[in-house]
């Protein structure tokens, strides 16, 4: 396929990085760098316990999280609740662990062999297709725990740009996006977009371009966000997938990832018919109710830690209660 249409911003190492401020930083990223060397079926057994380490050092976030699955699941009963409670967090800690495979796999040698065994795509010629014929492609990825896995296994196959939210830290701003950041046979393959890069995005799309778009996180201004029903309850909700598609006349194509005994199938949905309809509230509607199905076929691999509805306080103590 062909290579990624944005230029790179390539990042570049800055001398203040070195400051005494930033060494925990890197003592982390060098902590994270050995244990990146461990067998990954190794590293996918750590990260279950580190889940439920996490469990008990995140009380806030374990009780967002319980409020998230109370609300999404009402007719589930409270042992049922609290399972897919702690199984979130084992595949949280999973997913933390993943990022070590995404940052230093193999996928930057010229031998990608280990990680295409671990991968089954399905439907991915749809997406082929698409970009043959010369149209651009909105890949629609919502968050799961595993949402870096899928970055990566796309990659194996298709030259996209991920968008991303910039980091208020520069040195992670500078790691990320160099980790993210993949070139082959001297060539720009995967180049992150920020996501206030709307002029980037459009461009990217109606040259042909892919775009990994994550699109189900909360949205906060309010001029633009519309309130879509999800899992029964309005969310604020960004229409930017509506207003992509509208004004580069991209596909729409949903991606969904299943993580099933240490082994990762990646999902392309058909592209989505009649869309943009002209309603953004209709159009997310419409997307919701995809990533609710999903969510409902692999619950516990969703990101339940995300405040999603943007809960008060007192729902989510009340909520949470329930689980």
């Amino acid at each position: 396929m062909r290579n990624s249409t944005v230029k790179p911003n390539t990042p570049k190492f800055e001398r203040h990085f070195l400051h005494p401020r930033y060494w925990p930083l890197w003592l982390a990223m060098g902590l994270l760098r050995l244990l990146a060397l461990l067998p990954h079926k190794v590293k996918l057994k750590l990260g279950s316990p580190l889940g439920n380490l996490l469990y008990w050092l995140a009380p806030q976030r374990r009780k967002l999280a319980a409020a998230n699955i109370a609300l999404s699941f009402p007719d589930w009963s409270a042992e049922k609740h609290h399972a897919l409670l702690r199984a979130h967090f084992r595949s949280l800690g999973i997913g933390m662990m993943e990022l070590l495979i995404v940052w230093w796999g193999g996928y930057r040698r010229e031998d990608d062999r280990k990680e295409r065994a671990l991968v089954t795509f399905h439907n991915l010629d749809i997406i082929k297709k698409l970009q043959a014929e010369g149209r651009g492609v909105i890949m629609l990825v919502p968050h799961f725990t595993h949402i870096d896995m899928t970055g990566l296994f796309l990659q194996l196959e298709l030259s996209y740009a991920p968008v991303y939210r910039p980091h208020d830290d520069p040195l992670m701003e500078y790691l990320i996006t160099k980790g993210r950041t993949v070139f082959r046979d001297g060539a720009p393959w995967v180049t992150p977009i920020s996501k206030d890069a709307s002029r980037t995005m459009l461009k990217h799309l109606k040259r042909g371009g892919l775009l990994f778009y994550l699109p189900d996180q909360r949205y906060r201004n309010p001029k633009q966000r519309v309130d879509a029903t999800f899992f029964g309850r309005p969310a604020p909700s960004n229409p930017a997938t509506s207003k992509l598609a509208q004004l580069t006349g991209a596909a729409v194509v949903p991606v969904f990832t299943r993580r099933i005994n240490d082994h990762y199938h990646v999902t392309c949905l058909p592209p989505v018919d009649n869309f943009p309809s002209g309603d953004d509230l209709a159009d997310t509607e419409r997307l919701h109710r995809l990533y609710e199905q999903e969510i409902r076929h692999n619950p516990a691999q969703y990101l339940w830690v995300h405040d999603r509805w943007n809960l008060s306080n007192e729902d989510i103590e009340r909520l949470s209660s329930q689980a």
